[in-house]
């Protein structure tokens, strides 16, 4: 018998499952009364189920994003319960959740959340056979930055405004299927399911450090007996302690281009053929020396740092897109990536994937090479304000990912990547694809391929790296 909770936002749900059956379910408007209405309604969710409390082996709850203060009364709840009844407990996205309920139809689902500030939360899935595949990770966006991505017929769920409703259909046209706010209500039933097959999978969070997604800080107001000139700014929430005896979660992020697919050649040439119109001569050292780096960096640094917005974006678009055709039956794994990645899988380990690149770019190489559904998380270019060498990256893939930064080993294979990871507190493989080792030997570990590195090499690593870390400054 499993338990799903659900307190994201104003609409809360609970259900109670077995096998594939939802015995119970219940959903209503809470507004912001999660900690007074939550443990009644979950009472009357057992008597009318007739099931004891006891007889709960698994607790699901939605993860967020949403509410601050609904995520922590319905997370902390779900913990309660887990710790009290000795039972596993799963995390699971609350766009996920919500998208879940339509993925019968084949077709890209894409979740809506507000976000306030003329903002809202969005995340694309679909499923593609028997695979259910998050095409793009959960961010904050526009609306029209939502639209200018869209490309195919796509189905909107979630709990948003009529008005973002009357936005996406206007500019979206026939491309847009806006459901109706009965078919977008969230329901804890779908939320459970997906929690079911991770449970049948043995693939389960860690009581202590299971942690809400928050895409943005909450808001804390200011106590009244504060001086007027005191700032107070509302931290990221803290990674709770690890229980002693628990094993914590590991985590690998990758790069993806020279660590996962061989792409540099296609990227020389791409760069050297959009900045050949323009007269510049991009030598290969060039390319070398911005390797790693996000479009508009690399361009800055080729045309000066007076170069106009709008020349930017056209080049970085003329050169993705020339990248794109050049690779779409051209794409090759590296030795041993492949491998690794599902020895990865298969050992537990949760993945992300960080990389510079443009997210049509990212799934194009990870379809083309049948990996699409092996990561929870990813992060392009366009989710941080800075690329690397700043940290931010890989800080945001640990975050969404709800493991502690020294528990996250990151393989890389550029100089900009690695002090990256440094700068994380991160521990650090690199591969010569691109570099040599005298260039890479700032990384923990520098290896020439990845056909050797298995997972417990990387558990071992990570684990060394975390007894070490101590009496060793991370450099930056």
């Amino acid at each position: 018998m499993l338990l799903a909770i659900d307190t994201s936002t104003d609409t809360a749900s609970l259900a109670l499952v077995q096998d594939h059956t939802v015995l119970a379910e219940l959903t209503w408007h809470c507004g912001r009364n999660h900690t007074t209405e939550l443990l009644p309604h979950l009472n009357h969710l057992l008597e009318q189920a007739k099931i004891n409390l006891p007889s709960i082996s698994g607790i699901i709850v939605a993860r967020g994003p949403g509410s601050f203060n609904g995520l922590r009364v319905g997370i902390s709840t779900a913990k309660g319960l887990a710790l009290s009844l000795g039972c596993p407990i799963i995390g699971i996205s609350t766009l996920e959740a919500a998208a879940y309920a339509h993925a019968a139809t084949g077709l890209p689902v894409c979740p809506v959340f507000n976000a306030g500030r003329s903002e809202i939360t969005v995340a694309v899935y679909q499923q593609k056979g028997q695979r259910w595949c998050q095409l793009i990770a959960e961010h904050i966006t526009s609306v029209d930055a939502l639209c200018s991505g869209i490309t195919t017929r796509t189905i909107f769920c979630g709990d948003f405004a009529s008005s973002i409703a009357g936005q996406l259909k206007d500019t979206l046209k026939r491309k847009a299927i806006i459901l109706s706010p009965a078919a977008r209500l969230r329901r804890a039933g779908f939320l459970a399911e997906l929690g079911f097959q991770r449970f049948c999978r043995g693939d389960f969070d860690n009581s202590a450090t299971l942690q809400p997604i928050y895409l943005r800080r909450p808001a804390i107001t200011q106590p009244k007996n504060t001086p007027p000139h005191t700032q107070f700014t509302a931290k990221a929430p803290k990674m709770e302690a690890n229980t002693r005896g628990y094993q914590e979660t590991r985590a690998v992020i990758w790069d993806m281009d020279g660590v996962i697919a061989e792409t540099a050649p296609f990227h020389l040439r791409t760069w050297q053929g959009v900045f050949g119109k323009r007269a510049i001569n991009f030598t290969e050292d060039d390319f070398n020396h911005n390797f790693g780096r996000r479009n508009d960096a690399i361009i800055i640094n080729a045309l000066g740092q007076n170069t106009p917005q709008s020349e930017i974006e056209t080049i970085a678009t003329e050169k993705e897109g020339s990248f794109r055709n050049l690779i779409k039956h051209n794409i090759k794994p590296l030795p041993g990536a492949i491998d690794l990645i599902k020895s990865l899988r298969k050992h537990k380990f949760k993945m992300a994937l960080a990389s510079s690149a443009p997210m049509e770019n990212i799934r194009l190489i990870l379809n083309s090479l049948g990996i699409e559904d092996c990561f929870q998380v990813i992060i392009t270019g366009q989710d941080v304000a800075e690329g690397k060498p700043s940290p931010q990256g890989f800080q945001l893939a640990a975050r969404r990912l709800g493991v502690q930064p020294g528990s996250c080993m990151v393989i890389e294979d550029a100089i900009a990547g690695i002090t990256a990871a440094k700068r994380a507190g991160m521990p650090c493989l690199a591969v010569t694809n691109t570099h040599s080792r005298t260039k890479l030997a700032e990384a923990d570990l520098v290896v020439n391929t990845l056909e050797k590195v298995s997972a417990i090499d990387l558990e071992r690593l990570i684990t060394l790296s975390k007894v070490t870390s101590s009496s060793r400054p991370l450099k930056a």
